[in-house]
């Protein structure tokens, strides 16, 4: 049969008995393989709920894993094999899975909740950001004001503390709180806005992770402001190891790996959690894998790796030739494991929409892995 590729590069699958060959191949489940497909290549609505190009949010159980949300482009029907339609997700005319919530536009927010103890905090305006090639939200009139809804920031007190007001949130049962936004345009302002956040958080006798999302504290002194935090975490946010300087924003593009090296394992000396964050699709599998090796030691938690997905066809040039198969995604999870097989950590489902991981790591069941089996939260 011949090959067939959609409008943004990608691969399709043609006929499940591929996915039985693949799982064969590189011994992994079917349910794992389908859900990496289904995130790469998106899914088709047939009664319209959302437009084709956006992105459609719902939750949903593939046979045999975990009830999970998802968060993937709508395609039109000859882009992918993917459909949801009412309480149903199908793979081509086969029924794959159960739709368990209502299907949703799926909006940029100041700010939202992955499930009733995960809070994200766009304080800055994700859609402000801009300058990364592979982020949508450097494409300035592809989304229109149905999705942008994040434009008022989270600036002062007041803000802050009128949002968890509005929102009805009860912040002390929350196991993590993550600020993942835009740039705030130096490392002062990151520190005054984490010290502002865990001290609204702490008046609600919050007790989980405040985590950073970022890549603009670099020095000394704001690790030591940051470390003073209990229970910090940093998610350095590298996206790509290779072609950096053409593809990320001035600011991210002149950080090198070994600088944001350098600032991880000063970060992890000084007790703060660190990791990175990844987009997997944009690098060669080779680079990819020598990335994590060097990177590997100054992580405490398992990196961030998301599968690339792509909106338009500006995204889809970016993409390197590998990724145009799906096979390039079971080979970085194969490659991967073996790169972090003598570290503690393992992926935790909660933390990632489009993980290369969801129910099985390393060949057994993960712990922590559904978005209702957190941590306890800890005095």
């Amino acid at each position: 049969m011949k090959d067939k590729y959609n409008s943004f590069r990608a691969k399709l699958v043609n006929d499940y008995s591929e996915y039985e060959e693949l799982s064969g191949k590189y011994n992994i489940p079917i349910t794992e393989i389908i859900q990496i497909d289904l995130n790469r290549t998106g899914v088709y609505l047939p009664n319209n709920e959302v437009r084709v190009d956006f992105r459609v949010r719902f939750k949903g159980i593939i046979d045999g894993d975990y009830e999970t949300w998802y968060a993937v482009p709508v395609r039109s029907k000859e882009d992918t094999c993917f459909s949801v339609t009412k309480d149903k997700i199908y793979f081509k005319d086969k029924e794959i899975g159960k739709c368990t919530s209502e299907i949703m536009l799926d909006t940029c927010e100041s700010s939202y909740q992955r499930g009733p103890r995960l809070l994200n905090l766009n304080s800055r305006s994700r859609s402000n950001c801009g300058g990364c090639k592979a982020c949508v939200h450097n494409y300035k009139n592809f989304y229109d004001n149905t999705v942008i809804k994040d434009q008022k920031q989270l600036i002062t007190e007041e803000d802050i503390e009128e949002f968890f007001d509005n929102k009805k949130i009860d912040v002390s049962s929350l196991c993590q709180i993550a600020v993942v936004t835009g740039l705030f345009h130096g490392e002062l302002n990151v520190i005054n806005h984490m010290k502002l956040i865990d001290k609204v958080a702490k008046k609600r006798n919050f007790r989980g992770e405040l985590m950073y999302f970022g890549c603009e504290v670099n020095s000394n002194e704001a690790l030591d402001e940051l470390a003073k935090i209990k229970n910090f975490k940093l998610i350095y946010a590298i996206d790509n190891f290779t072609k950096r300087a053409d593809l990320l924003s001035r600011t991210k593009g002149l950080i090198t790996l070994e600088t944001a090296k350098d600032t991880l394992l000063r970060a992890k000396e000084r007790g703060i959690k660190t990791t990175i964050s990844y987009i997997s699709g944009i690098d060669d599998l080779d680079n990819a894998v020598k990335g994590f090796e060097f990177l590997k030691d100054s992580f405490t938690d398992m990196p961030i790796i998301n599968v690339y997905q792509i909106q338009n066809e500006s995204q889809a040039k970016i993409m390197d030739e590998e990724a145009e198969d799906i096979e390039y995604y079971l080979k970085s999870r194969q490659s991967l494991e073996k790169v972090f097989s003598d570290c503690k950590f393992a992926p935790k489902r909660w933390s990632n929409y489009r993980p290369l991981w969801y129910k099985y790591y390393q060949g057994e069941e993960l712990k922590d892995n559904s978005f209702g089996q957190l941590e306890e939260l800890s005095d």
